[in-house]
């Protein structure tokens, strides 16, 4: 185990803490822009989300194969709670909107008289991350 190899894994692990904080920080205003029905600015965060989980995950897979070289800063335990919180709040804004969204479809087709027995909308998916 050599100095330079321990100082690359506790790069790649304050790395790793900035991305999941940069996460938590898109999710927050991902929510946000959704309260302001600003779909330009949600997609903008969900495109950046979607890119930090793609360097989170190249990153968790190199530091998974070297953790023997340094241990987990407690800041990443912080933060990764914190990502963890704001996933069960994103999921729930998601899902209500998905509520909602459903009932004002319903209203809109039986004032036009337009029901169907079929689902409205069938997206059941939610936005997160496995960090």
């Amino acid at each position: 185990m050599t100095e330079n190899a321990k100082n690359e894994a506790a790069g790649k692990w304050l790395e790793y803490l900035q991305v999941v904080q940069s996460l938590s920080t898109e999710m927050t205003a991902a929510i946000s822009a959704l309260a302001r029905n600003d779909l330009g600015r949600f997609e903008a965060s969900v495109a950046e989300q979607e890119r930090l989980c793609e360097i989170a995950r190249g990153l968790s897979q190199f530091l998974g194969a070297n953790s023997h070289l340094v241990m987990s800063p407690q800041g990443l335990v912080v933060a990764g709670r914190r990502l963890r919180q704001q996933n069960r709040v994103y999921a729930a804004v998601l899902a209500r909107g998905a509520q909602i969204g459903r009932a004002l479809l319903s209203v809109y087709q039986e004032a036009r008289g337009n029901s169907h027995d079929g689902p409205i909308v069938s997206a059941t998916n939610t936005w997160s991350c496995e960090v």
